[in-house]
């Protein structure tokens, strides 16, 4: 099975202590994810998508005020990027105007960890990430339950 480098995701949070955890539990999933950056409102997240051509960007709905969802046409143009939104404010009109505006999913913020990686790892392009195997002992984000013993992928 070929190896591919990992996802590069980039948060887009103006809450400095969700942006640090955020960071850390997407980092937890290398080799298939790895956080490139943080940003904290639409200018931030504009030069770093320029600057780092994530693969992935995780964005909130609510910049201190800006509206994260505005920003989804501008990063589509700066890369090729997937927007997934990560949001206390979903709501149906909220879900549907990102996704017309063509965001990969949308979750809330009260999403368990597992699924908010499942939904990074399923976002991912073709050749990043997913194809990787699991670290042994370590459990698919992908098929929860199911865990590596290092001798084959994780995602039997």
């Amino acid at each position: 099975m070929p190896l591919h480098s990992p996802a590069r995701v980039l948060v887009v949070d103006d809450q400095p202590s969700i942006r640090t955890g955020l960071r850390l539990l997407i980092d937890s999933e290398h080799p298939r994810l790895h956080s490139v950056g943080a940003a904290a409102n639409c200018a931030e997240a504009l030069a770093l998508v320029r600057r780092l051509q994530p693969d992935l960007v995780l964005l909130d709905v609510d910049l201190d005020g800006e509206d994260g969802l505005s920003l989804v046409p501008r990063l589509q143009r700066e890369s090729s990027c997937r927007v997934v939104v990560f949001t206390s404010m979903l709501s149906t009109p909220v879900r549907q105007r990102a996704l017309q505006l063509g965001v990969h999913d949308c979750l809330a913020k009260t999403t368990p960890a597992r699924e908010l990686l499942a939904c990074l790892v399923a976002a991912c392009p073709p050749d990043r990430g997913v194809e990787m195997s699991c670290p042994p002992g370590r459990e698919s984000p992908v098929h929860p339950g199911k865990f590596s013993d290092g001798g084959g992928p994780g995602l039997e």
